[in-house]
């Protein structure tokens, strides 16, 4: 992990990139050619490349890095908007497949949609295409029709499925927030079909909202997260704070047992991104260092995490690789997310005696 200083260094130049604006750099550049490529490392690790790049371009003269890093950076950059474009051809085809008749209604997720709230959309790193398609037999439907056109579809055990097209993933989504509560369920699926319904081709705001921060709880709890999700959270409240019915996300929040959760989110977004407070939907006074420091630990989805050291092979080895990485975030995730926590820790331990009375 990098060291304190250079973490100062690197959240000023994510800022920058976010926030498309200039700040003091003097007390921490300019860095020599090691700093810049650790700096780079931790950009990828992180997956915030072209937010990164960004914000070098704002830096002045004398405290760019050198030529031989900047070209490696600019090429890596090129590569990113080379696959937004890519990206955006795509979505292009998957609109004409689902739009013929009988059409089947979509909406896009996360992703290259978030990427619009940025400042420069090219460079937020493209990952899978999430599609939502509001229940499991319109989900169906989609599968099918991808399946009619010659390819191959992937199901999973929730309503879930994938494919391939033009060799970027496709996810097709029956539910919008995964949640595991079984007494929220009925409530949250309701909930999404009244948006779904009402949705007029646009995920509205506080949908969005509900996925993003509950889409990086679940990867906190499991995997690990990184920053690029935090910086997608950052912009769509900067985008969308004017169309939010924030008294609506604060009781939904509250009814879902997330309230806290959130909280603590806002407060890191203040913290390190530098997200003015009155664009958050209700206020906090939580600390969020440690929230920040698993971040810089595991990054992107936990897959350059170098506490746990490579995921070995095995079925039940693998699995207790896995359980070794939640419990060393219990702290974090049970203080501020008991109860998603431990219903999401009662399914996965429901799944596995499932799995070894049939191996029985």
């Amino acid at each position: 992990m990098i060291s304190a200083p250079l973490q100062k260094a690197f959240m000023l130049l994510l800022r920058q990139g976010l926030w498309d604006r200039q700040e003091d750099c003097s007390a921490l550049f300019p860095l020599d050619e090691k700093e810049w490529n650790e700096i780079h490392s931790m950009a990828r690790k992180q997956t915030v490349q072209g937010i990164i790049y960004d914000g070098i371009r704002l830096l002045p003269t004398e405290a760019v890095p050198p030529r031989k890093v900047l070209l490696g950076w600019m090429v890596e950059v090129d590569t990113l908007e080379r696959v937004n474009r890519q990206h955006r051809e795509t979505i292009k085809a998957l609109q004409q497949i689902y739009v013929q008749s009988p059409s089947i209604p979509f909406l896009l997720l996360k992703g290259i949609g978030t990427a619009d709230f940025y400042p420069h959309p090219e460079h937020r790193i493209a990952g899978d295409i999430d599609l939502w398609f509001g229940n499991k037999t319109q989900t169906e439907q989609a599968n099918q029709r991808m399946e009619k056109l010659g390819l191959p579809v992937k199901r999973g055990t929730n309503g879930e499925a994938s494919c391939l097209i033009n060799r970027v993933l496709i996810e097709h989504h029956s539910r919008l927030i995964e949640l595991h509560n079984p007494f929220l369920q009925k409530e949250i699926r309701q909930w999404e079909a009244g948006v779904f319904t009402n949705s007029q081709g646009k995920l509205p705001s506080e949908a969005n909202h509900l996925l993003l921060s509950t889409h990086i709880l679940k990867h906190l709890i499991n995997e690990g997260i990184g920053l690029r999700q935090l910086c997608d959270i950052a912009m769509a409240f900067n985008a969308l704070h004017s169309v939010t019915n924030k008294n609506e996300l604060e009781c939904i929040c509250r009814k879902w047992h997330i309230h806290r959760w959130n909280r603590l989110l806002y407060a890191l977004l203040i913290k390190y991104l530098g997200v003015p407070a009155d664009l958050l939907p209700f206020s906090t006074s939580l600390c969020p260092d440690k929230l920040m420091q698993e971040i810089w630990e595991s990054g992107n989805f936990g897959h350059r995490d170098e506490r746990y050291g490579e995921r070995p092979t095995g079925k039940w080895a693998n699995k207790r690789y896995t359980l070794k990485r939640i419990f060393h975030k219990m702290h974090l995730s049970l203080g501020y997310a008991f109860d998603e926590t431990f219903w999401w820790l009662a399914g996965l331990a429901l799944l596995r005696f499932k799995e070894m009375i049939k191996k029985k």
